[in-house]
């Protein structure tokens, strides 16, 4: 397995980064993508994808800091051209595969709308120009953000829609436009629309992820997610499509390594 999403660097994990890396592998997880979201965590990304061999690190900025780029009317300053210009240098390096995690998050708000939607555009823009694909963000803003991209256009090497809660209508626009899903914790949920929506998307569609910290799936939820819960979601997953476990890491894997051009470890 992959876990597509993960945030090793976070102060939960303190103390411990060693260990939960261990039982993830033991638990089968191959690899990890450790996802940057502001000028710290990218750094400390690129550091943990420099230390272990499968780990892969991605660069960018949260729409919760999109003001670090913009003002509240969304025109650039001074210093968010200079951070573009960082990120841009960061994506250089060959651990680092995608830019993200970027896009709308319209649940908290803790960057204006209009700065938000500019630092999104800048950050597609400089995806195209270092020619890799873009993790996307979207909370409570997914017709939104699926309009913005239609609008300005999608980046040419895709991507994938992170932690995905959409609707029929967006595993759709996903499947028309070339992106990925990724899966995690939720699909376990009592109630959860996302077994449905993993249905209907098809295995070709998906990447597992954990989010960790965060997200946990049954019978972990409420507490601190690890990438070794992965297998929770992988199997849920297979049980949603009607493949097997086994199927769903072979199919899951291989989409991860087709969009970011990689070869997995012991795959």
């Amino acid at each position: 397995m992959i876990d597509s999403h993960v945030h090793l660097n976070r102060r939960e994990f303190a103390g411990e980064q060693a260990a939960v890396i261990g039982r993830a592998r033991t638990a089968g997880v191959r690899a990890f993508l450790n996802v940057g979201y502001d000028p710290v965590t990218c750094r400390e990304s690129i550091a943990l994808a420099e230390a272990h061999p499968d780990i892969w690190a991605t660069v960018g900025i949260h729409p919760h800091d999109a003001r670090l780029l913009a003002d509240d009317q969304g025109n650039h300053h001074p210093q968010g051209l200079d951070l573009l210009l960082e990120i841009e240098e960061l994506a250089a390096h060959p651990r680092v595969v995608a830019i993200g995690e970027i896009g709308l998050d319209f649940y908290r708000d803790l960057s204006p709308r209009p700065a938000q939607r500019t630092a999104l555009l800048a950050q597609l823009e400089l995806a195209d120009r270092v020619g890799l694909p873009v993790i996307f963000h979207v909370r409570d803003a997914w017709q939104e953000t699926l309009d913005f991209l239609d609008e300005v256009g999608p980046p040419r090497k895709k991507g994938i829609l992170h932690s995905f809660s959409g609707g029929p209508e967006h595993v759709d626009w996903a499947r028309d436009h070339g992106f990925l899903l990724g899966i995690g914790g939720p699909v376990t949920y009592k109630n959860s629309a996302l077994p449905a929506l993993v249905a209907r998307a098809g295995i070709g569609m998906l990447v597992l992820e954990t989010d960790a910290p965060w997200l946990p799936p049954v019978p972990w939820r409420g507490q601190r997610n690890e990438p070794a819960y992965l297998e929770k979601t992988r199997d849920k997953v297979a049980e949603a499509l009607g493949l097997t476990p086994a199927e769903v890491t072979a199919r899951t894997t291989e989409n991860f390594a087709r969009l970011f051009g990689v070869e997995v470890p012991g795959a």
